[in-house]
């Protein structure tokens, strides 16, 4: 009998990924609240992130990672999967960093 374990649900993945920072990174990150949320179909996105970035601190800053984009489009493979929400999560931090999104795709997110 083959028994298939169940693939990470996205919330495991960014935690995962979020572990796997360095502490320099964390650093920055620390109060910018990462979330999971729908709302990707409304977005027309697989990621958001929302704030004046870390320089400035004149709104709250948060990033969001869609789960029900990310699903639709790569969760019939999870290796996929997994590969777009760390590219979605380095995309958002990239942005909370300061980098515009021509530089945050110039960087390969």
């Amino acid at each position: 009998m083959t028994i298939l374990a169940t693939p990470p649900s996205v919330e495991e993945l960014v935690a995962g990924e979020l572990d796997a920072l360095p502490d320099w990174l964390l650093d920055a990150l620390e109060s910018v609240p990462v979330v999971v949320s729908e709302g990707g179909d409304r977005e027309h996105a697989y990621g958001l992130y929302q704030g004046d970035g870390a320089a400035r601190d004149d709104r709250a800053d948060r990033i969001v990672i869609f789960r029900d984009t990310l699903v639709r489009d790569f969760g019939a493979d999870p290796v996929r999967l997994r590969a777009e929400v760390r590219n979605t999560l380095r995309h958002e931090i990239a942005h909370h960093l300061g980098w515009g999104e021509g530089g945050v795709r110039a960087l390969g997110f």
